[in-house]
């Protein structure tokens, strides 16, 4: 099995999911994740995709090359291998962090430093700005070795720093 990772951004308009995935679809490609929004007036596209066909990135990207004309898209094509795919992460619990205030430069760099320095991975990250109110909204594995009244005073003090709001509730799992 080979598995990609392909990127596209152009500006938004309806038909680019279907293109996007016609395409795929008619290679025989099957999506395993993805994450498509529309970021002021462009639309992104992150997929991973697998196929059972033995195909190189430079022949798919030959593939897209009439799509990435007809809808000026801007496409990008990583190979994962297969080892890389299939590794399972071990994490922790997963907590939302919610940041709003008004804006200012250095936000996302100022909460995403804190993360980093406790070794917080971000699962996904969303920001919006409506006049002057920023707001950002954090999925974050947390590693089991946080102690979250440590990493919560560290919050306290960002807020105050950045003079903005954050909120960071743990996410609870449903089991089936």
């Amino acid at each position: 099995m080979k598995y990609f990772v392909i990127t596209a951004v152009g500006e938004d308009r309806p038909g680019i999911v279907e293109k996007v995935t016609e395409l795929l679809y008619r290679l025989g490609f099957n999506l395993e994740d993805s994450s498509m929004t529309r970021l002021n007036n462009e639309f992104t596209i992150m997929l991973i995709v697998s196929t059972d066909k033995n195909i190189s990135v430079e022949q798919l990207k030959k593939e897209f090359e009439t799509l990435e004309k007809e809808l000026s898209l801007l496409i990008n094509i990583k190979e994962i291998p297969e080892e890389v795919f299939n590794q399972k992460k071990e994490i922790g619990d997963v907590y939302n962090i919610v940041v709003y205030g008004s804006d200012k430069p250095g936000i996302v760099y100022k909460v995403a430093k804190l993360l980093a320095e406790n070794g917080i991975n971000i699962a996904d990250l969303k920001t919006e700005k409506s006049n002057d109110l920023y707001v950002m909204i954090i999925e974050a594995e947390f590693p089991e070795y946080i102690n979250i009244e440590q990493f919560n005073n560290q919050l306290e003090s960002l807020k105050s720093d950045l003079n903005v709001d954050i909120s960071c509730e743990k996410i609870e799992s449903i089991e089936i």
